[in-house]
């Protein structure tokens, strides 16, 4: 199994993402943002301890708390997430932390996340690079899209001729890849060429995630058709969404770990 890590983000990053998470705690209870701030801690030291019973407790008192499913995927995870990176990056914890702490958010996501419905008229096929090594954001985005009633597949760490299997075997509406910097774009380059010669019909390619960031000229270096910084955006390139509905962050979510925000598997 690839490892799970956790990037650190810009600081004006983390306090948003923060204040994000703090607001959903404040909703579901009393207290100061001090204190939820504290919450989001206790929660990064229960996703790294040994002991199982401390993830369970944690859970529990947040559905108590009524917080849904939806809000802890799409804001309460990524704080942690992003919180252990800031404290590795302190020398808070140890890398290994981070690692099973993001793995064990993964595991989270994927245990409250929603399934593909079969009559899904819509299927997206999210790709996570060879070069790539963050997945927890990835799975966040597809969990987000499902609730859009889009199907979605995954493909982390895929040989291109798995890939091209793949894109033979169903028919996508959109391939996301996310990427986080330029090292990755090679990577991408090689993907969206492989797409381009095994799909005969036309699929759109959205490039997603934190290399949107950099002073890089994206759909250049890659030859894909489109970026997007959140899911909404994507769908609506490809003809897949209509506007007004609400927006899901690709760029948050792939600094967690990767997705089209380009999110963790």
């Amino acid at each position: 199994m690839r490892p799970v890590t956790v990037s650190v983000m810009e600081p004006e990053e983390v306090t948003r993402l923060a204040r994000r998470a703090i607001a959903v705690l404040a909703a579901h209870g009393p207290g100061r943002s001090d204190g939820m701030a504290r919450r989001l801690i206790r929660m990064s030291d229960a996703f790294i301890s040994s002991d199982e019973t401390q993830r369970h407790e944690v859970l529990l008192r947040l559905r108590q708390d009524g917080v849904s499913n939806e809000d802890l995927v799409d804001h309460l995870v990524p704080a942690v997430a992003r919180l252990m990176g800031e404290r590795w990056f302190a020398d808070e914890i140890s890398f290994a932390h981070v690692t099973i702490g993001a793995a064990r958010l993964q595991e989270t996501v994927r245990a409250l996340g929603r399934r593909n419905e079969a009559d899904a008229e819509r299927a997206v096929l999210l790709v996570v690079p060879r070069a790539e090594h963050h997945t927890l954001g990835t799975f966040v985005l597809a969990d987000q899209l499902r609730r859009r009633g889009v199907a979605v597949d995954i493909a982390v760490d895929r040989h291109p001729r798995q890939l091209a299997e793949l894109l033979r075997k169903r028919r996508y509406h959109m391939v996301g890849i996310t990427a986080s910097g330029r090292r990755t774009l090679a990577s991408v380059k090689e993907l969206v060429d492989i797409i381009r010669s095994t799909v005969t019909r036309v699929t759109p390619v959205i490039i997603g995630g934190p290399v949107l960031d950099k002073d890089l000229d994206v759909l250049a270096l890659t030859g894909a058709d489109h970026i997007a910084r959140d899911a909404a955006s994507a769908l609506m390139k490809c003809g897949l969404e209509q506007t007004g509905k609400r927006t899901l962050s690709m760029t948050n979510s792939n600094r967690t770990g990767n997705g089209v925000t380009g999110g963790e598997g």
